[in-house]
């Protein structure tokens, strides 16, 4: 068969196939749709969808809490409250000028008889007073409280004082409650009175004596190593102790312990080294020892005692050396640097002068001979003196017939009180070390005023204070003033 003969055979056969495929599917493809439109034609729109599983809710509603009802007062008869009436601004209206009213004065002699006698007389009336006028003060308001059981009150501060020093305080009988003036001035310190009695506004006539009253406590003393070789004097600072100890040291010269409690020096020193027995003394005064350095004997007492100190060693800033001397001389320090580095070092505390503070007695006089000049031969290379001057009732000072002057002040050192102790002395080392024994009873000797006495002392104990008695047993006291303490020896001889 012819090649386009067939060609032609089969693509009529393959347009019949697919005239007939196309049209079944076309049947096939309108039922199905005819189908489906009819499920919607015949959905019925009215009737409800197929209703879920409902859970059912109930609200149940709690009534409010009733709030307290407050019953009006029944008003039965109506007021106004207030009325405010506003009225026109008035126009200021200018006042008329004054009218000078004249009078006609009529000039008549009266006689001094119808003076007299015609003239009514005045009667005045003083109203009896059957009572003592009281006056009122208002009630007193409770301020401050100055102790258990006692209050100031407020009328006591509004006394004004013309003069701070006219008054510093109210002193009044022991025993009673204690009160404050004011100076009456802002922010003026205020005196404290001592004890006495209250006394009320009014009833003060005349201003009290002044009287001062001295505080039981001061801050802590310092104890200050001081050389007295040839090399270091003259010394600075000594005049303004209140005590001083003299003690023999190796070598056959001797060292100043200054205490310090109520003054101040700017400059002392030479500063030396520590020893024991100097130590002990400054620890009957519950004082800061103050050296340089010290023998190994006194670095153990320091350390087993317990013992504040201020070592230039170790704290050097209250310490300078000057250039005038040649070391070991002219090393010196301050009683206000110290106090500032004590404070530092946690040693300042107040505490009862009664500890450390000799009694004073004005009126005070010794039953001893009289004498105007003391002599202390150390030894052979030293001694000292002291010429009483009755002027001012003071010993001026003298090492190996020289006057002892002060470096800054360029005066004598002068004395009030001069107690000699006598205490066992011997030498402890090759170096001439010497040990004293401070502890025991032994004898003295006390001058003042020109006078002299036989004393003895006592002391307990390492941490107990040296006592000096009359030979009666009764406690010394001495002169206001300062006191130089020079132990001696027991076997040197005094000349007095």
């Amino acid at each position: 068969m012819p090649i386009n003969r067939y060609r032609t055979k089969r693509l009529k056969q393959n347009k019949k196939s697919f005239l007939g495929r196309s049209f079944l599917i076309s049947i096939i493809l309108n039922i199905i749709f005819l189908l489906a439109f009819g499920n919607m034609i015949a959905f019925d729109f009215t009737r409800p969808l197929p209703e879920k599983e409902l859970t059912l809710v109930s609200l149940v509603e709690i009534p409010a809490p009733k709030q307290p009802e407050s019953k009006k007062p029944e008003i039965t008869e109506e007021k106004a409250v207030a009325q405010l009436e506003v009225k026109p601004k008035a126009k200021p209206i200018s006042p008329e000028p004054p009218k000078i009213k004249e009078e006609v004065t009529e000039t008549k002699v009266v006689s001094k008889e119808e003076l007299t006698e015609g003239a009514p007389k005045v009667e005045v009336k003083t109203p009896e007073i059957e009572t003592e006028p009281v006056s009122v003060i208002p009630p007193a308001q409770t301020k401050e409280s100055l102790g258990e059981d006692i209050s100031v009150s407020t009328e006591y501060f509004k006394q004004s004082i013309t003069s701070r020093e006219e008054v510093k305080g109210e002193i009044f009988e022991p025993g009673e409650s204690q009160l404050k003036v004011n100076l009456g001035e802002k922010e003026e310190e205020n005196v404290e009175a001592t004890y006495g009695t209250i006394v009320n506004p009014g009833e003060i006539t005349s201003l009290p004596e002044v009287k001062e009253k001295e505080s039981p406590f001061g801050s802590r003393p310092l104890s200050i190593m001081v050389e007295n070789s040839e090399g270091a004097r003259p010394q600075s600072g000594l005049d303004k102790a209140n005590i001083v100890y003299e003690v023999l040291a190796e070598g056959g010269i001797t060292r100043f312990l200054a205490i310090y409690y109520d003054q101040d020096a700017e400059e002392v020193g030479p500063i030396r080294s520590a020893r024991p027995y100097f130590v002990s003394k400054s620890l009957e005064h519950q004082a800061i020892y103050v050296h340089v350095g010290g023998s190994d004997e006194a670095y153990n007492f320091i350390k087993e005692e317990k013992i504040d100190d201020i070592n230039e060693f170790v704290d050097f800033e209250p310490f300078w050396r000057t250039t005038d001397r040649i070391p070991p001389h002219n090393l010196y320090t301050s009683t206000l640097k110290l106090r500032k580095e004590a404070n530092k070092l946690g040693y300042i505390e107040m505490i009862k002068k009664q500890e450390y503070q000799f009694e004073t007695d004005r009126d005070e006089k010794l039953t001893g001979r009289e004498s105007d000049s003391i002599l202390i031969p150390y030894n052979s290379l030293y001694t000292v003196s002291y010429k009483y001057q009755p002027e001012s009732m003071k010993y001026l000072r003298f090492m190996n017939g020289e006057p002892h002057i002060d470096s800054k002040t360029k005066e004598q050192l002068a004395v009030d009180n001069i107690i000699i102790q006598f205490a066992e002395t011997k030498i402890i080392d090759e170096e001439g070390r010497l040990a004293i024994d401070f502890i025991g009873k032994g004898k003295g000797l006390l001058f003042f005023k020109g006078g002299s006495e036989e004393i003895i002392w006592e002391k307990q104990d390492l941490n107990s204070k040296t006592i000096f008695m009359y030979k009666e047993g009764d406690r010394i006291a001495l002169t206001p003033g300062n006191a130089w303490i020079q132990i001696v020896p027991s076997d040197i001889k005094m000349q007095y």
